[in-house]
Parts: structure tokens; C-alpha cells; sequence
């Protein structure tokens, strides 16, 4: 069976993710002692005890997400040697999970980049204060629309319904009142700490191509998908390109997984501590199958059925 697996970014994070691995699998804790020495804070306590106050900070909550995707991934492939994997992606921070899972650089490294990542996102979101907002049931061109007309930006293109805008913070304010007044099905502002992939975040995404250059990366074994261009890397600095633009670059979602569907894949396999991207699925074509691994439990279930 033909299998992409996705990988889910900031928002997706829940206290207590991870923990039921940590406890029967001794190479998730060799996994989470390696990043709390290289990163220098108890990533384990803020994963699995919280409190959710300090998981959301982007500092603490990227990393988070990435040692969770990727020691499920690393168990995934341990439990069931011979999936047939075709594609990867992961949204936004899941893109650098995604590439890290497929070998483009090792563990050590990829807690480097995901450090660095968040440390930058975080001090561009300090440095320029802003907040982001969901619109489901609007079309593309309102999305734009609206972005245009209230001063800020489309931040991603999720599915051809729900777009996600960011900017300052009355930018946002001005675009949830024209939300509202185009009678968008949904406007919900966004629990974030910072306008994510908008210019308010290019020296970031500068900051941390300088960081790419010196670093040695190798292409992946298995395709992923580029969140700033919906394809795929051919060449190392297109590789280096794709990490650091998804930063200040809208991030083309619905056109990443329309490009995995060419790849004719069955089953997606998206690694989540939240069912995310099945809608998005659904949206696209109703007959596509995603499961989700949560928990110990789900990954034993997907064992059975494969």
C-alpha cells in the first residue's frame, strides 16, 4: 500500500503528547534526553505535565512538536518495517519534521535547526507583535480580498475554503470586521504569539537560511513536499531555500496535498497529538483514507490494520 505520512505544526500541541511512548519505548527516552541536553530545558516536564502556559510558547512548543513527530515516526518504522512510503510533509514546523524523518540531516542537527527556528519566530514575534485569524467557508479570493484591504497577509491556503491570515494586530482586528461583514461562515481568531509566515517574519527566515548554509543536508530518501512551493526539492540549496522561505512565505497546503495525491498514494498516516488533516483530505477527495497516531494506542491499531 502506498502511504504519505504528514507531519502537524504549532496549534496541534497537547499537554501530555508523547508520554505514553516515553513510557514503553526506552529509545523515545534516549530521543527526549538527547534534546534536553542539546536544547537546555526539561522538554519531557513541559510535554507531558505542561503547564499548557509554557508548552505554548514557541520556544518550548516547537521542539515539542518536532521530538513528538519524529519519535513516532522512528517507532513507526520500528513496529512496521516494510510501509511502502511515497511522500512526506509537514505543516509549517512539521515540514522541518518531515525532512528530518526522511534523512535530510540527522537528529543532532534537526534539534539544532528547530531551536534555532523557534528562538527566531519568537524574538521576530516579540520584536513585531501581531496575531493571525481562521476564515472557513470563504474563497480564495476573499481571503485576498480582505488581506489586502485590512494591511495584512494570507498566511496559508489550508483547502479551497479556509484560508489563515496573519498580521499586527489591528490588521487582524480589521480583517476579522470584514470577515464578519462578507459573512464568512467562520472567523476565528487564532490562540497564536506571533503573525506567522508574513514579512514580519523575513529576518527570521534570513537568520535561519545563514544557519542552513553551514550545515551539512542530504536529499531525502522519500519525497516531501515544500510548504512554500507545493514541490519538491531537487538540489541541496533548493532544500536550504524551502526551510528558510516557508518562514515569511504563505504556506500552500491544499496545493502540497494535491500534489501527494499525483504520488497515487492509498493512505495518508498523519503523526499528530490532534486530527488535522483529514478534513483537508475530505475536502479534496471523500474516498481518501487518513489515520491518525496520537497515542500508543492508535499506533497499535494501525499495526493490526496494516
Amino acid at each position: 500500500m502506498r502511504i504519505g505520512i504528514l507531519f502537524c505544526g504549532q496549534g496541534a500541541q497537547k499537554v501530555g503528547m508523547g508520554k505514553d511512548f516515553f513510557d514503553r519505548y526506552p529509545l523515545v527516552q534516549d530521543l527526549y534526553l538527547e534534546a534536553e541536553q542539546q536544547l537546555g530545558f526539561p522538554l519531557s516536564t513541559i510535554s507531558f505535565h505542561g503547564p499548557e502556559s509554557e508548552l505554548t510558547k514557541t520556544y518550548h512548543c516547537q521542539p515539542a512538536l518536532f521530538v513528538f513527530g519524529y519519535a513516532l515516526y522512528t517507532i513507526l518504522r520500528k513496529e512496521i518495517p516494510r510501509l511502502e512510503l511515497v511522500g512526506a510533509s509537514g505543516l509549517s514546523l512539521g515540514e522541518l519534521t518531515a525532512y528530518a524523518a526522511c534523512g535530510a540531516f540527522d537528529y543532532k542537527t534537526a534539534l539544532k535547526l528547530v531551536g534555532e527556528r523557534a528562538r527566531l519566530i519568537q524574538e521576530a514575534s516579540q520584536k513585531h507583535p501581531g496575531t493571525m485569524v481562521a476564515l472557513i467557508g470563504s474563497t480564495r479570493k476573499q481571503a485576498e480580498s480582505i488581506a489586502q484591504m485590512s494591511g495584512c497577509q494570507v498566511a496559508n491556503y489550508n483547502a479551497a475554503d479556509q484560508q489563515v491570515l496573519s498580521g499586527s494586530h489591528s490588521s487582524i482586528a480589521e480583517a476579522i470586521k470584514l470577515a464578519r461583514e462578507a459573512k464568512i461562515k467562520k472567523v476565528i481568531p487564532l490562540d497564536v504569539s506571533g503573525p506567522f509566515h508574513s514579512r514580519y517574519m523575513e529576518e527570521a527566515s534570513m537568520a535561519f537560511f545563514e544557519l542552513l548554509k553551514n550545515l551539512t543536508l542530504y536529499i531525502p530518501s522519500i519525497p516531501v513536499i515544500s510548504n512554500a512551493t507545493a514541490s519538491v526539492a531537487q538540489t541541496i540549496e533548493e532544500l536550504r531555500q524551502s526551510l528558510s522561505k516557508q518562514i515569511c512565505h504563505p504556506v500552500l497546503w491544499e496545493e502540497s496535498l494535491h500534489f501527494m495525491l499525483k504520488l497515487d498514494i492509498e493512505l495518508f498516516i498523519e503523526i499528530s497529538p490532534r486530527k488535522i488533516f483529514g478534513s483537508f483530505l475530505k475536502r479534496i477527495d471523500p474516498a481518501i483514507r487518513c489515520l491518525t497516531i496520537s497515542n500508543v494506542e492508535t499506533m497499535d491499531e494501525l499495526k493490526n490494520e496494516l
